[in-house]
């Protein structure tokens, strides 16, 4: 639905372009870079300025181990960004402020720990119950909206005979650091393979989860500066 409306306003600032306005330039281009794959739609609004709308997406699945808790990642890059272009030279290279009006990057994961696999959960020494293993979920959430800015070279929305450039990108996302979930339960005993607890329902080992969901917090904090890097292939009509 995001990537709809998106794509809807893209069109409009197309269609305004070249409607009744003859001095009006428009483009898109295509690209892929640190939010993922996307497209952009311009519309210049004088010499030195465009306003530049564009979603990013991208799918990407990898296991990560989190001492010793095993991580099944499905990274889902979802953006939308709003921004607009001032060319001070009137050349390719321009100075961008903006908005990331929709940041629907998120990471959904399975947790487990292998059967009498040992593993550390807050700091305590544990193994998973070969017969009721530990198991669970993890989640990774960012703030909706976040300023941005960026610096490049290129305008898809050229004034003048050329019609094809080459787009690249270079900046930041200032977003709020993500926000980690998890949740376990199965069983987890001492190393030795005694006095087995129920993950869910015991207090301490539910203190425990929640020490290791703050490590897992404190390790993704620098998320809250994204990087933005992209290059791609633009069209001006």
């Amino acid at each position: 639905m995001r990537l709809m409306v998106c794509a809807c306003a893209v069109l409009m600032l197309l269609t305004q372009a070249g409607v009744g306005h003859a001095q009006t330039t428009g483009g898109v281009d295509v690209k892929i870079g640190t939010l993922g794959i996307g497209f952009d739609g311009a519309v210049g609004i004088n010499g030195k300025s465009n306003v530049r709308v564009g979603v990013n997406f991208f799918t990407y699945n990898h296991d990560f181990d989190n001492d010793g808790i095993t991580l099944a990642a499905h990274l889902k890059l979802r953006s939308v960004m709003a921004q607009y272009d001032f060319f001070p030279t009137g050349g390719g290279f321009h100075v961008s402020p903006g908005v990331m009006i929709d940041n629907g990057n998120r990471v959904d994961a399975d947790a487990f720990v292998p059967a009498g696999q040992q593993f550390t959960l807050g700091g305590e020494r544990l193994m998973s119950n070969p017969s009721n293993p530990v198991n669970g979920s993890a989640k990774v959430d960012f703030e909706k909206v976040a300023p941005a800015v960026t610096i490049g070279w290129g305008n898809i929305a050229r004034r003048g005979d050329r019609r094809w450039t080459i787009p690249v990108e270079l900046g930041v996302v200032f977003s709020r650091s993500p926000k980690a979930v998890l949740n376990l339960g199965g069983s987890a005993c001492l190393p030795n393979g005694t006095n087995c607890r129920n993950v869910a329902t015991e207090p301490q080992l539910q203190a425990d989860v929640r020490q290791q969901e703050a490590n897992l917090n404190g390790d993704i904090e620098i998320l809250k500066i994204i990087p933005v890097i992209s290059f791609g292939f633009g069209y001006r009509f």
